[in-house]
């Protein structure tokens, strides 16, 4: 039961992410099947040049209003996994708000990554970024951000406020 439910809030955060995107006068549609495992979950056409898209990796975020953190999948049990992994252009973290509002987060993989595998961003004197296990059996390494110092950071491309 918790995977379905989990599947369908992720599937609110997709939608709603999609209809900002349509809203705002991109060519958008979700990607499905294999392709979404490989690519992310939306693409999108960023000048409506069909010949020119970006895909979007979307992460639902449901714990980050009460923690105040944003939680990076890097590996499981069976090698990279989550934002590691990910062949999308762009990830997307969408985390809810108290006003029916969703916070969305852009990030650029890269940058993303390397901020989150900085050796310099999880030393004991500077605690950016802090690692975890957790998930089901605790088999995932979690990294656990205070969203304050995403947003601090500058890690993030762009930040956008959406209809839940």
């Amino acid at each position: 039961m918790g995977f379905l439910r989990d599947r369908a809030e992720s599937q609110v955060a997709v939608d709603g992410l999609l209809n900002f995107l349509i809203d705002r006068g991109y060519v958008a549609h979700e990607l499905e099947g294999r392709k979404e495992q490989r690519n992310g979950d939306i693409r999108f056409y960023p000048k409506g040049d069909l010949d020119n898209h970006m895909d979007v990796e979307v992460k639902y975020d449901k714990m980050s209003r009460r923690t105040g953190n944003m939680c990076f999948e890097l590996c499981n049990t069976k090698g990279l996994s989550g934002i590691a992994k990910t062949k999308a252009d762009r990830i997307a973290y969408v985390c809810p708000n108290k006003d029916n509002t969703f916070d969305v987060f852009l990030f650029e993989p890269t940058t993303l990554k390397n901020f989150l595998f900085d050796p310099a961003n999880s030393e004991s004197g500077n605690k950016k970024v802090k690692i975890k296990n957790g998930g089901d059996g605790k088999r995932f390494s979690l990294a656990l951000v205070k969203i304050h110092t995403i947003i601090d950071e500058k890690v993030f491309v762009e930040r956008w406020v959406i209809d839940a």
